[in-house]
């Protein structure tokens, strides 16, 4: 059942941080305050001016000139997920791997680590790193309303995804549509691929690598919430780092613009969490991950997986998985609910791995 507490559900809260903040990672207590009460209550925050503009647009400028190209590969993702099976335009685009371009505001944001550790606990961990672009010249199309989540999971903050836009995003070109302070009341019952099982023991996820099952959340609960809390579509800055709690509902929409609209991903979990994906990176680029985790103020931690070659990020395989392997976090799941499926390598048996 809903909260009995009303909120308009109006705007996102954007915390807007002052150039020192932002050139020396250390924000205010009143900004810390603010944002963890917004990912508490709304299950989302902005972090605007917290990026190096110059970088912004260096990645923009390498990513969006690609995507095209990449839209055409065979090892492409598209998370369409339509209604109607129409085309979305929607891809994962992950940010470029050469330690050059692997930007510190981007990688290990310091004011979002803040906030990070606030909600996790210290030396969050990342297991995933991706991106999405909505491609331009799409209209209608969009995807159905979901969380990032396939399987049973908490009621309390276990994974949090940062997401940088690298241009501006409006309704004009395919913001994505937000169903603000929904993961504060959801559970793996809402989605629609739950299915309920009377076995309490059950606690293996489904490995079957079958992902054509249906996924979003169910009908009845999305009217039963857009009747005192309807979705909105935000206008989000260049520059800005938005924080999301995994288990808010939201969707993307298509970019009827001429240019593609990127977003970066990275999922950050608790150091206890035991997710067993890894981010698959070159060994060139691990001085600068020992660096992050090694940092005397917020460090973050990298799950990671190097190999000694370069790693083309236009190849990397989708593969979100957020699951656990902690025994005690999956013994205190709620009952009654089956597991669900993960993405998960069938043929190798190994997470996040590069396209062959």
């Amino acid at each position: 059942m809903p909260s009995k507490i009303q909120y308009k559900f109006q705007e996102p809260v954007v915390l807007r941080l002052s150039d020192e903040e932002r050139s020396t990672g250390i924000i205010s207590e009143e900004h810390v305050a603010s944002a963890i009460t917004a990912m508490h209550r709304d299950g989302l925050v902005v972090l605007e001016n917290a990026v190096d503009l110059e970088h912004v647009d260096k990645l923009n400028g390498l990513l969006s000139t690609e995507a095209e190209a990449m839209a055409k590969l065979p090892t492409t993702h598209f998370n369409d997920n339509s209604v109607d099976g129409k085309p979305t335009g929607n891809m994962s685009q992950g940010p470029p791997l050469d330690p050059t371009l692997m930007y510190e505001d981007v990688w290990a944001n310091k004011p979002a680590a803040t906030v990070l550790s606030s909600l996790l606990g210290p030396r969050p961990t990342v297991t995933y790193v991706n991106g999405n672009t909505a491609l331009g010249g799409f209209n209608g199309a969009r995807q159905r309303i979901h969380a990032d989540l396939t399987f049973n999971h908490a009621q309390f903050p276990f994974a949090i995804v940062t997401n940088y836009y690298l241009i501006d995003v409006s309704p004009a070109n395919g913001s994505t549509e937000l169903w603000l302070g929904s993961h504060r009341d959801t559970t793996f019952r809402d989605h629609r691929n739950c299915t309920p099982t009377d076995n309490d023991d059950e606690t293996e996820y489904d490995t079957s690598n079958d992902n054509t099952r249906d996924f979003g959340i169910r009908d009845e609960c999305l009217e039963a919430r857009r009747a005192w809390a309807p979705p909105i579509q935000p206008v989000v800055k260049r520059g800005s780092v938005v924080l999301r709690d995994l288990r808010l509902w939201h969707a993307g929409l298509s970019n009827p613009s001429s240019d593609p609209r990127i977003m970066l991903a990275f999922v950050h979990t608790p150091w206890w969490y035991k997710c067993p994906a890894k981010v698959v990176l070159p060994e060139s680029a691990k001085p600068l991950v020992e660096e992050w985790a090694s940092r005397q103020q917020d460090p973050i931690v990298y799950s990671a997986h190097f190999v000694p070659r370069d790693v083309d990020h236009k190849t990397v395989v989708f593969n979100p998985n957020f699951s656990s392997q902690n025994r005690g976090y999956l013994d205190m799941l709620p009952k009654g609910i089956g597991m669900g499926f993960i993405f998960y390598d069938v043929a190798t048996g190994k997470e996040g791995e590069e396209a062959k």
